[in-house]
């Protein structure tokens, strides 16, 4: 137990570090660099306060605190750690989400709790999801592709509290015009997955480089992907080969959402 503990303040100390650092600086978790299970932490609930995931009673998220010393958790639609995963030690756990205004006043307000079982060189996504009070917490696996530097692979994962209806989302891509060097290419839809219900996800498919539209509709509505109104989109430039993405649609269900419950993340 000791040497749990030890590794996971190691975790905790090296993380708070590398929160410091750009995006672009962080480490990039490609394959198992050692014994230990590899979890990324999403904060989707969008009137949840500030709060961190802990795993038993060990925090294994955080951000640096404010000047004055408070400890503070992380908001609606980040992310912990940033484009990498946090290497944990394996095993079964209850994960827990604490709210820190809370904590800092010598309480403990769980705002959701469940047990997880997190295997030895796996890759894991954590979601705080839902709405006041009736925050959840769960876990999906992330099934990575095999790492190859010539191909882009995605997915969509659905955690939008309240949305009454499943969904189907797609990748459109723009078309391309001729160039001296080049033949046309024509608009390419990719169907990332349909009937998504809340706490569901796709499988990973491979797209192209190219401009895309993440458009995502209602299941079982008449629509045109190329043409058709989404009830949310977002659009993203992949240029970079090599990489595994998820777009994921996020915070509480309006009928006419923002921008900001959309939105992609990178898992390498």
């Amino acid at each position: 137990m000791r040497k749990i503990l030890n590794r996971a303040m190691l975790f905790i100390g090296a993380s708070l570090m590398l929160a410091a650092c750009e995006k672009n600086e962080i480490p990039e978790v490609a394959k198992p660099v050692g014994e230990g299970t590899y979890v990324k932490f999403f904060f989707h609930a969008q009137d949840a306060p500030r709060s961190n995931f802990y795993l038993d009673n060990n925090k294994v998220t955080g951000v640096a605190p404010t000047t004055a010393g408070q400890v503070l958790g992380n908001a609606y639609a980040s992310v912990y750690p940033s484009n990498a995963y946090a290497l944990l030690p394996a095993g079964s756990y209850s994960m827990s989400v604490i709210d820190t205004v809370t904590t800092g006043k010598g309480t403990a307000d769980v705002l959701a709790s469940t047990s997880v079982n997190l295997a030895n060189n796996k890759f894991y996504s954590a979601y705080l999801v839902g709405t006041k009070p009736n925050f959840d917490a769960f876990v999906i696996e992330d099934e990575l592709p095999p790492a190859d530097n010539t191909k882009i692979w995605w997915r969509f994962v659905n955690t939008m509290a309240n949305i009454p209806f499943a969904v189907d989302a797609y990748a459109v891509r723009a078309a391309i015009p001729a160039t001296d060097n080049s033949p046309a290419e024509p608009m390419e839809i990719v169907e990332l997955g349909k009937n998504i219900d809340f706490k569901g996800y796709s499988q990973y498919v491979e797209l192209k480089r190219g401009v895309y539209t993440f458009k995502v509709f209602p299941s079982g509505t008449e629509y045109d992907p190329a043409t058709t109104p989404a009830f949310i989109q977002n659009s993203v430039t992949l240029a970079s080969l090599g990489r595994v993405y998820s777009t994921q649609i996020r915070g509480t269900y309006t009928e006419k959402p923002a921008t900001s419950n959309i939105d992609y993340w990178r898992e390498r």
